[in-house]
């Protein structure tokens, strides 16, 4: 009966660390002197439009010009920084986020400022794609120093 009583709560610790979602933030060599006014998007579509749309309102809200545009790369000219993400949509009854991945690059010199990361669990939730990228991308942005203002060229650390 102990042993049967030993597999079971083993048992059930094993799932419950199966059901946790796991979320990253990492600070980038460029996370307290990179300016960031203004930032080039390339948008997804598709599947992706809810995240595109999340990504843009995030940015603006921490006071940050979005220039959307076919083809932004790290190393963009006349742009602060470019935001670039890759995220994957599983089908379980309705669409849900399996993971998503953001990084903000300092533009022109293509240096990494900062990246999130956040993954659902094999027991997934449903949550809200907005929900989603204010969190990962609010905590990025306090990684560089700056939660919610604006920093120019003028006013980024030296």
């Amino acid at each position: 009966m102990k042993t049967t009583m030993t597999l079971c709560a083993v048992s059930a610790a094993a799932m419950l660390t199966g059901c946790s979602t796991t979320q990253t933030v990492t600070a980038g060599p460029q996370a307290k002197v990179a300016p960031m006014s203004q930032a080039c998007f390339t948008p997804h579509g598709g599947n992706s439009r809810s995240t595109d749309e999340a990504i843009q309102r995030t940015l603006e809200a921490h006071s940050i010009a979005v220039l959307k545009a076919p083809n932004c790369t790290k190393d963009t000219q006349g742009v602060d920084l470019s935001v670039d993400y890759s995220d994957q949509w599983w089908w379980d009854i309705v669409m849900y986020p399996r993971s998503i991945d953001i990084r903000f690059y300092s533009a022109p010199s293509g240096a990494l400022i900062a990246s999130g990361h956040w993954k659902n669990s094999v027991v997934h939730q449903f949550p809200s794609i907005d929900g989603l990228v204010e969190d990962l991308m609010n905590d990025m942005f306090a990684k560089t120093g700056e939660p919610g203002t604006l920093r120019t060229t003028k006013h980024a650390a030296q």
